[in-house]
């Protein structure tokens, strides 16, 4: 068993590596992957929280929105070097997440959820209303970012194995932190908090410090989102983009890594295929996530556990 997990993500990030050179991958399915994979990484950054720590985050998108706005500005600004962009992204977002953890922590339950959300929608307005940044419109037409002189990441290609290496290095950050006494004071926190105080635990302090992760790692993944968009929108900070993020989560199941990034890519997919039918798309979604909830409550990668336990059940 320690072994399939062991190879299992090193087996799964290899098939994800040459799957451009799979005949069917045209530039659009390209950008597709792309969106796919930034997804399941902040879905699976976001699990931190909610599978791993029991806190539910609506303002996650304020984290991507910040991070693909400090990009946008220093692109726009003809700073056009990855390496410059992603440290002043991780800034930006550092600090925001600073202040909104060290409030949103002192509380618990709902009070959370709302102080993410209220803060999130204030920084919502903030980008919405401010011609600096573009008002409504955001920050359109950016060039793309440089991963060195004369290599810029301008193709669908180039955008996928960036992404690829952003997930890959968000997975092993998610893996050591879960798998360590840190992830074990997390897990101790979701089932008992009155518990972990009375063992001396500093609460507030653990929860902080994962929000600040999650929050980092949402940032650096919302930084690499206009190299492939060319651009940066409020939009990007809306809650409903929040409550996708959540979704994805949910999909894919809670408390897991592999899950959330399933999720998230199901949902991209999912959001992607039905909306090409339909305007009316998210009723579908809605309709899928209702049946997971019901009928699969471990999400997407229960399927696993399900299809083990018969393989027992039938071999017993």
């Amino acid at each position: 068993m320690s072994r399939a997990l062991t190879w299992g993500p090193l087996l799964a990030w290899a098939l994800l590596a040459v799957l451009p050179a799979l005949p069917f991958m045209s530039k659009f399915y390209l950008l597709l992957a792309f969106d796919a994979l930034l997804f399941g990484a902040i879905a699976m950054s976001l699990d931190l929280l909610m599978g791993y720590t029991g806190l539910v985050s609506f303002g996650h998108a304020a984290f991507f929105g910040l991070g693909a706005y400090a990009t946008a500005v220093l692109l726009e600004r003809g700073i056009v070097s990855l390496w410059l962009c992603l440290p002043f992204a991780a800034l930006v977002v550092g600090l925001y997440a600073l202040v909104v953890s060290y409030f949103s922590t002192a509380r618990r339950g709902i009070y959370f959820a709302l102080l993410t959300l209220i803060f999130a929608e204030v920084v919502f307005t903030f980008f919405r209303y401010t011609q600096t940044f573009g008002g409504s419109d955001g920050i359109q037409g950016v060039p793309s970012p440089r991963l060195a002189p004369g290599f810029a990441i301008d193709t669908p290609m180039r955008n996928y194995y960036l992404v690829l290496v952003y997930l890959g290095l968000a997975y092993l950050v998610c893996r050591v932190l879960v798998t360590s006494h840190f992830g074990r004071v997390l897990v101790a926190i979701r089932e008992n908090e009155d518990r972990a105080r009375f063992l001396g635990y500093n609460v507030q302090r653990y929860k902080m410090a994962v929000c600040m992760i999650s929050a980092l790692l949402t940032g650096l993944g919302g930084a690499l989102y206009p190299g492939r968009s060319a651009f940066a929108t409020p939009d990007l900070m809306l809650w409903t983009v929040s409550g996708e993020f959540i979704i994805m989560v949910m999909i894919g199941g809670l408390g897991t890594l592999a899950g959330p990034v399933i999720g998230g890519a199901f949902f991209v997919v999912l959001q992607e295929k039905v909306s090409s039918y339909v305007d009316w798309y998210f009723i579908v979604i809605g309709l899928v996530l209702v049946f997971i909830v019901l009928f699969m409550p471990k999400g997407l990668l229960g399927i696993r556990d399900l299809l083990g336990g018969r393989r027992w059940r039938a071999t017993a």
